[in-house]
């Protein structure tokens, strides 16, 4: 909803139907037309039309085994232009395998108390337990194997999430 007004065309795509409905309420509420809603994933999705300029992505890639991320990766790069950009943010951990336990620790300290509020320890320890999550050191040649430039990375400190800004060689 925040790139609409700026861009031609956006193409929303999510492999949650209730997820691509509740965005399209809200963009006609808004009176924006400009969002084409596909339901679809990083694995599945077939991109028509011209390379697009930018592809962002925020918490959706830890859905993926990194065996799946690389594939995930190579084809977000052939769906943008030369120097199109891939900016994506998702659970991350930026430490060293032997401060993994510490890094998990604060993490589900700062848990919230109830699911209203924000994600709580159980959901948080659900995510671990079930989801794939990865070391930086190690998406980071995956992004360049893919055909990414690593221009940006924020979140350092965090320990646990990281935002990239990458682009297409």
């Amino acid at each position: 909803l925040i790139a609409a007004p700026h861009c031609r065309r956006v193409i929303a795509v999510d492999v949650s139907r209730p997820m691509l409905d509740a965005l399209g309420e809200r963009a006609e509420a808004a009176g924006i037309d400009t969002i084409e809603l596909v339901q679809g994933g990083f694995l599945s999705y077939e991109h028509a039309g011209e390379p697009a300029d930018v592809v962002y992505s925020r918490h959706a890639l830890h859905h993926l085994p990194d065996f799946w991320k690389v594939i995930a990766f190579q084809r977000i790069a052939a769906m943008l232009k030369p120097g199109g950009i891939f900016h994506f943010r998702d659970l991350i951990f930026s430490v060293e395998p032997d401060e993994v336990d510490a890094a998990i620790a604060r993490w589900l300290a700062g848990a919230a108390p109830a699911p209203e509020v924000g994600w709580t320890r159980e959901e948080l320890e659900t995510h671990l337990r079930d989801e794939y999550s990865t070391f930086s050191w190690l998406i980071e040649p995956m992004l360049e194997r893919a055909g990414f430039e690593i221009r940006e990375r924020h979140g350092v400190e965090s320990q646990i999430y990281l935002a990239y800004t990458c682009a297409r060689r």
